[in-house]
């Protein structure tokens, strides 16, 4: 389970496979595998979902698009200086639903100028489908004044794959969640993720 993210083309990226089942009570368990890189502008993120027609009500940015099928990056990049993440939510339409988040109850919204930034890009096949986005390092400096990819070493996170309100209610993980907890806004359950520094 060991990862670490590389500059390189995203193409290249380790994949990520999402398939922790923690709570012992969900039997739809598609195939998510996410892939993140960075260039020289910023992180580059990429879900492929196996999974046919995903539910995609939600068109609008902060729409709670966890009903959805959604794929879910939660991350702080600069943990030693931080104790806020961003949860990057999006689903199978390019809609997202992100925030600066102290957890669940304390957060700060993105502007929708940010996540218009964010070059989403979804792309619906009759088996799988794929969404990616682009996440700029000017834009993160933002919300982590000291984060430098040259210095960094690890972020600290999870990724998830959810759908409250699909034909099949599912929660998958990439790292475990401790003791089947199904509230994924516990930053104190998140856990590293290499970065090879930009030297």
């Amino acid at each position: 389970m060991v990862v670490t993210i590389k500059k390189q083309d995203n193409q290249f990226a380790e994949p990520m496979r999402i398939a922790c089942e923690d709570w012992g009570k969900y039997d739809y368990k598609p195939t998510v595998t996410a892939y993140i890189s960075y260039d020289d502008a910023g992180f580059c993120v990429r879900y492929v979902i196996t999974e046919s027609d995903p539910t995609r009500v939600y068109t609008h940015h902060f729409d709670p698009v966890h009903k959805d099928s959604c794929a879910e990056f939660f991350v702080n990049f600069d943990p030693e200086h931080s104790d806020r993440y961003i949860n990057f939510e999006v689903n199978a339409n390019g809609a997202m639903n992100p925030a600066f988040r102290k957890d669940r109850y304390i957060f700060e919204p993105l502007k929708v100028e940010e996540i218009e930034s964010f070059d989403i890009k979804v792309n619906i096949e009759p088996d799988q489908w794929t969404v990616s986005y682009h996440i700029p390092f000017n834009f993160i400096k933002k919300y982590y004044p000291q984060f430098d990819i040259k210095t960094c070493r690890y972020v600290v996170g999870n990724l998830y794959k959810c759908g409250d309100e699909t034909p099949v209610y599912h929660l998958l993980s990439y790292f475990p969640m401790p003791d089947g907890d199904d509230d994924f806004h516990q930053p104190s359950t998140f856990r590293t993720i290499a970065v090879q520094p930009d030297e």
